[in-house]
């Protein structure tokens, strides 16, 4: 305010950040008719030929010669910050790590916002909007309009700015009221179970709620099975008592449905956040964030505002969905940490296979362990493994394995069938000639979907219809290549008829409804066996399921990643981990093509650490993360020879930079994508102390031609 109160008399402009992909903020000129203006509000601005949202970053003022440059803000959108001081604190530090442009950042924040059209208002009285002109005829009858209703009215009778503002402005002289969208109720509540901690529960509980007031992150290391969950309720009961609130990360929506089963036995107001729900329930969820004990959701509820939150649970934190691929490249689970520090509060990341960033941490004295190294429920009898040959074998099942869903089906156990591939089959070949079809716009072979009679890119999305001839020898002599989770359901129902299973992949889970009643039905006993993807091995508990089968264990371990083998091992760690949860011993049936490989001895849960262990010191021999900072920057075009050149000449500029390696330009695994061709270079700093600030000017000073887009990867999950 006191910058703003030097600026009477003068012309006042404001720095905008425009919620898009562009570097720097934009200049405009602030109207008296909005109010004074305030960093951190949501303005709507004029930019090209339309008007978009953007931040209001700064105020200043401007020269009488300047001033007729400058367009003028439309609208406000908010009376007062939507953030706090400690939050915009967190997300200015997040920007320069990640080295996001600024649109980009605040959208990202923001997003949690975007339902403000679906606000409903009421006026009771229309002679009350005396005091405000620009809304006398937009409340034509005491009913309740969404916002979206109020702007077209008001476009209609041709006015186009303010109309936002004098809205909120009746809404704080009691003018207007705002109509609260009922909050979200997603289960009914449950009676409240009781719980028995096991010693070690106990003490990690005790670790927990005995450092409730200060910035403190603890890792909770437990083997599947080992009762995490209870651990951050046991916590949060305590957070919540006190009055706090407690946010929980998953990384994947189909998680929510365990967690929310178990989180309303305990809390009067659980909140869930996802892509998946509707405009509404956000609008919901975004109204009474201030009423909600516990929050739930996937990475983009780290950006809502809870304003007593007093701990952050980030379950599954090694899991891979927690880093955005699109927009700013964040990872949520450090993010997390970081919000934890601003606040000054606990956060607790909990896993059987912890990342090698967290595991560094805590060898490093930063992260505080807590262990639960014992399954809640025990057993006699140790979990049974076995390994399968697959070679010479051309069935998606082996009979071993087969014999052993036939015993669980006679028993009344349950099995999971774990196959991390959609689809008929990954490739189609035509025996004539060889060939195989591929997506137009990416180097990757097509998916075959044979239920929908489909070729698929898993990629990019494009689709098209099978052909009936070869398109490169005109024979029909067409044959799927490898097994998907579809030709798994279609061998299954031939071999086994009375076994009454599902699939559960991104093919068949279409919606979170879809979702929590497959799981329901698997739950209930109404199903025998799922057969899944990775979506289905990630933090589920299902009791009754005694058979874990892992169809194709050498998916993935030979990827060009470095971190292919440490995903392998957290992957497979969890899927075998499924078995034997409950209260009868576990069996796991591996089927694979190499069966000597060395890493199939480290999926035991009991050498966990050692597993740990031996990575970190390969990776420190390296100099690999988490011992150096990486950033990979990706520049993509239609034409090669431009997203080459661009690289190069970026790639040039990075050599000047002192203790900095730079790798390449050269063509990323999948060099294709979506008709764009990548060309990437990768930087790395071994000492962790020059990237990623050291890249911020070179990436400021140089703004890339329109037909190539440059990606910035701090901190890159995703080699390919």
């Amino acid at each position: 305010m006191d910058a703003l109160s030097s600026l009477q008399g003068q012309h006042v402009a404001v720095e905008v950040a425009v919620f898009a992909p562009l570097p720097g903020s934009f200049t405009y000129l602030w109207p008296q008719s909005l109010g004074q203006p305030l960093c951190g509000i949501r303005v709507q601005i004029p930019f090209g030929k339309g008007t978009r949202f953007g931040l209001l970053l700064s105020i200043t003022e401007v020269s009488d010669e300047k001033r007729e440059t400058l367009k003028v803000v439309s609208d406000r959108l908010d009376l007062t910050p939507l953030l706090d001081q400690s939050r915009l604190a967190w997300l200015e530090r997040v920007g320069r790590y990640y080295l996001a442009a600024p649109g980009e950042l605040w959208s990202s924040a923001l997003g949690w916002a975007l339902q403000d059209d679906l606000r409903r208002f009421r006026c009771s009285e229309p002679t009350q909007l005396a005091d405000h002109p620009l809304l006398a005829n937009l409340f034509t009858t005491r009913a309740a309009v969404t916002l979206k209703t109020v702007l077209k009215r008001a476009a209609e009778q041709g006015l186009t700015s303010g109309v936002r503002y004098a809205l909120l402005s009746a809404v704080a002289s009691g003018s207007v009221e705002i109509v609260a969208t009922e909050p979200f109720q997603p289960v009914e509540q449950a009676p409240s179970v009781g719980f028995a901690a096991t010693t070690d529960q106990q003490k990690a509980i005790d670790s927990l709620i005995s450092h409730l007031d200060a910035f403190k992150p603890y890792l909770l290391f437990g083997r599947t099975g080992s009762g995490k969950t209870e651990v951050y309720l046991k916590a949060a009961e305590t957070v919540v008592a006190k009055g706090g609130q407690v946010l929980v990360l998953v990384p994947e929506i189909g998680l929510t449905p365990m967690w929310l089963s178990r989180l309303t036995n305990r809390f009067k107001h659980v909140s869930i956040w996802h892509s998946a729900l509707s405009g509404g329930d956000r609008l919901a969820v975004r109204q009474h964030l201030d009423k909600a004990d516990v929050l739930i959701g996937t990475r983009s509820a780290l950006f809502l505002p809870l304003p007593r939150l007093k701990m952050i649970v980030v379950d599954e934190e090694h899991d891979a969905s927690f880093k955005q691929q699109e927009g700013m490249t964040y990872s949520a689970r450090d993010m997390a940490v970081l919000l934890a520090q601003e606040l000054n509060i606990p956060i607790v990341l909990g896993s059987a296979t912890p990342s090698l960033e967290s595991w560094a941490q805590v060898e490093a004295g930063r992260y505080s362990r807590l262990d639960l190294p014992l399954r809640v429920a025990s057993h006699d009898m140790p979990m049974q493994s076995r390994i399968i040959d697959m070679r010479g074998i051309d069935n998606p099942l082996s009979e071993p394995l087969l014999e052993a869903m036939r015993e669980n089906l006679e028993r009344g156990d349950q099995t999971i069938l774990f196959l991390n591939r959609r689809g008929y089959a990954p490739a189609l070949q035509c025996t004539a000639c060889g060939d195989v079809p591929e997506c137009p716009g990416c180097s990757i072979r097509l998916t075959l979907h044979r239920r929908a009679g489909q070729l698929r890119c898993h990629t990019c999305g494009f689709r098209r219809r099978v052909p009936k001839t070869c398109e490169s020898c005109g024979e029909d002599a067409f044959m799927p290549l490898g097994e998907g989770t579809e030709k798994l359901e279609e061998y299954l129902q031939a071999s086994i008829p009375d076994l009454r299973f599902s699939r559960f992949d991104r093919d068949v889970i279409t919606s979170h409804s879809r979702l929590t009643e497959t799981l329901a039905a698997f739950e209930g006993g109404e199903l025998d066996c799922l057969i899944g993807t990775q979506m289905l091995v990630k933090g589920h508990d299902f009791p009754n399921v005694t058979l874990v089968g892992v169809v194709n264990a050498d998916l993935g371990v030979s990827l060009p990643d470095f971190r292919a083998g440490e995903r392998w091992w957290q992957q497979m760690t969890q899927v075998t981990g499924r078995a034997g949860r409950g209260h009868k011993a576990g069996r796991v049936i591996i089927q694979t093509r190499m069966p000597e490989a060395d890493w199939l001895t480290r999926i035991s849960e009991d050498d966990a650490i050692q597993t740990l262990g031996e990575e970190l010191k390969l990776r420190e021999m390296l100099s690999y993360p988490p011992y150096a900072r990486w950033v990979r920057l990706v520049f993509s075009s239609s034409k090669l020879e431009r997203a080459t050149e661009i690289a190069m000449l970026f790639a040039g500029h990075c050599e000047k930079l002192e203790g900095v390696n730079v790798t390449g330009p050269m063509p990323c695994p999948l060099e294709r994508m979506a008709g764009k061709y990548r060309i990437e270079v990768l930087l790395r700093d071994a000492s962790r102390k020059l990237l990623p600030w050291k890249l911020q000017p070179l990436l400021s000073g140089m703004v890339p031609p329109r037909d190539v887009r440059i990606r910035v990867d701090v901190d890159p999950q995703d080699m390919m």
